[in-house]
């Protein structure tokens, strides 16, 4: 029974690990007052407002599968006159009828910070008639050119309005900020401090009260001199499946 139990949650435990970093992703909270900033609780800062042309749209791409037209501004909404493109944050030429993709009001960052190729701006309409919203949604990529480069990747599902697209440029290599420590760095000098304190308070404790000496002076001496034998122990327990070995001696 303890065999079986062991080999069931043993899996469990090392995928729990490895998902940890994944489960514990920061959000980036958008910038109030602003559709193209946000910021994580570490201070992770991701501003797109250089990129910013106002009234315009700063960037243009084509799908070469069918020479539809797209263009999108990152902070500040444009229109297009006589089209339905007013307001926009992107818009979509589709055979000389303009669509609006996306409104700047709508703007929301999605993904993991940790991996640029993870980090979404995604924008949506609202129901058009036919109750019809369209989706723009632009992965940040971290790239080592200074000029930024947008291009279409694909609409997904076709028809859908679903538009998928990618925003390359060399600030978008996510840094903390200089401003603060992550919790990680905040857990690494807590667990330093406490493990110079438990060592350097135990010698002096025993040093002065218990007139200790040599290797005496090490705090909780028998238990150090044992890990090393616990932990073989725990693996070879463990290798075998938790099952607890028994011998008896010969009659």
């Amino acid at each position: 029974m303890m065999f079986t139990k062991c080999d069931s949650m043993l899996p469990r435990t090392l995928i729990s690990l490895f998902l940890l970093p994944v489960l514990s992703a920061e959000p980036c909270a958008k910038t109030p007052g602003s559709n193209c900033k946000c910021e994580t609780p570490s201070g992770i800062k991701i501003d797109l407002s250089p990129l910013d042309q106002s009234g315009t749209p700063r960037f243009t791409t084509v799908d070469p599968s069918n020479g539809d037209t797209y263009y999108y501004n990152p902070c500040s909404a444009f229109t297009i006159p006589g089209s339905a493109c007013a307001d926009v944050a992107a818009c979509q030429d589709h055979k000389g009828a303009d669509y609006s993709i996306g409104l700047q009001n709508t703007a929301n960052f999605t993904g993991d910070t940790t991996d640029p190729t993870k980090i979404h701006l995604v924008y949506h309409t609202e129901p058009d008639p036919k109750g019809v919203i369209r989706e723009t949604n632009i992965a940040l990529e971290c790239s080592d050119s200074t000029t930024p480069e947008f291009k279409f990747v694909k609409e997904d599902p076709p028809g859908k309005g679903k538009f998928f697209f990618t925003l390359t440029w060399n600030q978008l290599c996510y840094k903390p900020s200089s401003s603060g420590l992550s919790a990680g760095s905040i857990l690494c000098i807590i667990f330093l401090v406490l493990v110079i304190v438990y060592f350097v308070g135990g010698i002096l404790f025993l040093h002065f009260v218990r007139g200790a000496t040599g290797a005496e002076l090490i705090p909780n001496n028998s238990f150090w001199k044992d890990l090393p034998y616990l932990i073989r122990d725990g693996f070879t327990f463990v290798s075998n499946g938790c099952k607890i070995e028994t011998t008896y001696d010969k009659i």
